[in-house]
């Protein structure tokens, strides 16, 4: 591990991604989409400062006319051997898929960072789920998911490395505003680990392959049918070693850091009875969720999906307990007219194809369950996935639910799976607040700014996330924070806190503001109101709260004290 003095900053997602991506590149073709824009607007920002990158240059950002264009630029950079990336989401990712068949075909290293979110289908969704990139499954491109900022800034950098030597093309997806636009303190990863990452070897490689009138090669053939499939064939052997040169850049990256990444991490009990295969941000609520049950005296276990395609057998089972009988895999992502979402299938077929190498017994084939959650960033609790685990391991095989839901109640093909809302996997260590504001008033950008300050210099492990809808401006907002002395690992709404600030006084009464607060917990509201005004807004159901739970209700008046004091 690096001896390097270690940096701790509160950043999000993009930022992470951001940072790295500039860092280990030399070109960056751009187009804005929501979430991924500020991931763009950083790395835009960054070159604009002169900030150089590990090799010593400024990286050059160009924005172009679109989605297509963006990835037309990457491939055309790439091809002339500069190290390139680009940041897209949704329908934009949808337009660089023509350009990443023809990355993917043409063996060339390159990472697409993406803030994955849902594909408009019934309605459009700024939200996130893993729709988008799904659609890319037949590019060629492996792809890597990340479940937190840490996460997210650490594959970054194993992507890079992992690319320059397979060859083969990374789509590297972390989950649009859930994990992208959420704020975590975390450990930076410095310059010096990421230029001790990368092996020069392959980037001179790289510029070897480039297009060069010095010494031509032929790109961009049409083939007849006596040689097309051949060569497609021909490129089974990278995708072959992809998993082996990931696993050797994941333990090059816990030597320098002590952080420690696989293709398939278990989570859980050693001798777990049931457990869920998961990627993204709903793995870190998956472990949270089995080490709860666990103490309860469950046995499961959570398998968090990271090297996602190449998809290795064998990784799978090793992570795999062999006491599990039960497995419950859940997807992001909603595929009409399959027989199953997609890493439900990969795993069906992993274990059918391990029986028939006579590695696993017939008689030892677990059950395995699909299940969808978290579609356009619908909530996904500890709670629902306590009920998923209660109904795999207590119906009756003959009453189980096939593609089930989590997180709403389906009253029309009645696949949804009922769940104990009272659940809480959260360590009671955590103190936990929500700020109800509204859109523009400054109330998020207050809490980012809390943040910052309680974790960057108090030191506390620091958590926020902020609720508004697609208007954004002139909307309701509700910032969700938490601070802790253990490590968060909690990317899912609060439900129980400690502190509720009103700052607009017409919530009372309109919005359930006290909802879940805990016993002996803080009510702060900002009124030009009397305290008596104030308080006579309130219903007599939160009256009774108040009294019951012996609140501390505090009313202020922000803005007479901003004017005050000059802000």
């Amino acid at each position: 591990m690096s001896e390097k003095t270690i940096t701790k900053a509160s950043i999000d997602g993009n930022t992470a991604a951001a940072r790295v991506a500039h860092a280990m590149n030399e070109v960056i073709a751009i187009y804005p989409i929501t979430p991924s824009s500020p991931m763009g607007e950083i790395s835009d920002a960054l070159s604009a400062q002169n900030k150089k990158n590990i090799f010593g240059q400024i990286p050059r950002v160009y924005e172009m006319q679109s989605e297509g264009g963006a990835s037309g630029a990457v491939h055309g950079a790439l091809t002339a051997g500069c190290l390139t990336t680009t940041f897209t989401a949704s329908q934009g990712l949808l337009l660089m898929i023509p350009n990443m068949f023809k990355i993917a075909g043409e063996l060339t290293p390159a990472v697409f960072h993406v803030s994955a979110r849902t594909v408009a289908t019934n309605a459009l969704s700024i939200f996130g789920d893993h729709s988008d990139v799904m659609a890319t499954r037949e590019t060629g491109f492996s792809l890597m998911a990340s479940a937190n900022q840490l996460e997210i800034q650490d594959m970054a950098c194993i992507a890079q490395a992992t690319t320059l030597e397979a060859m083969v093309p990374v789509l590297h997806f972390f989950d649009g505003f859930r994990t992208s636009h959420e704020i975590r303190r975390v450990e930076l990863l410095q310059e010096d680990v990421m230029r001790a990452m990368v092996e020069m070897e392959y980037i001179h490689r790289m510029r070897k392959r480039a297009i060069n009138p010095d010494t031509p090669t032929l790109r961009g053939t049409a083939e007849n049918p006596d040689i097309f499939f051949q060569n497609r064939e021909a490129q089974n052997p990278y995708y072959d070693k992809f998993p082996a040169i990931f696993d050797k850049y994941c333990e090059r990256f816990e030597k320098l850091t002590g952080r420690r990444y696989h293709a398939f991490d278990y989570v859980g009990a050693e001798d777990a009875e049931a457990v869920v295969v998961i990627m993204g941000s709903g793995s870190d609520t998956a472990d949270e969720t089995v080490h709860k049950l666990n103490e309860q005296g469950y046995k499961t276990g959570t398998i968090k999906v990271r090297l996602y395609r190449p998809f290795d057998r064998e990784r799978f089972f090793q992570a795999l307990p062999k006491t599990a009988r039960k497995i419950v895999v859940l997807d992001r992502t909603k595929e009409h007219g399959s027989i199953g979402e997609p890493l439900y299938l990969d795993v069906v077929a992993a274990v059918d194809q391990q029986i028939k190498l006579g590695l696993m017994n017939a008689a030892d084939k677990p059950v395995i369950l699909g299940g969808i959650y978290g579609l356009s960033s619908k909530e996904f609790t500890p709670a629902m996935l306590k009920g998923a685990f209660d109904h795999i391991m207590n119906t009756p095989s003959e009453k189980l639910i096939h593609h089930f839901t989590l997180g709403i109640e389906d009253d029309v093909t009645h696949r949804s799976l009922p769940y104990d809302d009272s659940f809480d996997a959260e360590p009671a260590s955590v103190y936990r607040a929500k700020f109800f504001g509204l859109g523009s008033d400054g109330t998020v950008g207050a809490n980012k700014n809390s943040i910052k300050i309680i974790g960057d210099v108090a030191g506390k492990n620091a958590q926020g996330y902020f609720v508004y809808d697609s208007k954004k401006a002139g909307g309701i907002t509700v910032s969700h924070l938490r601070f802790s002395d253990e490590p968060i690992q909690s990317p899912y709404l609060i439900t129980k806190p400690d502190f509720v600030a009103i700052h607009k006084k017409e919530y009372i009464g309109t919005l359930d503001v006290l909802r879940g607060i805990k016993e002996g917990g803080t009510v702060l509201i900002n009124s030009i109101e009397t305290p008596d005004k104030v308080l006579g807004r309130f219903p007599k159901k939160d009256i009774e709260t108040i009294i019951n739970k012996k609140l501390k209700v505090y009313v202020i008046n922000a803005h007479k004290l901003a004017a005050e004091i000059g802000l």
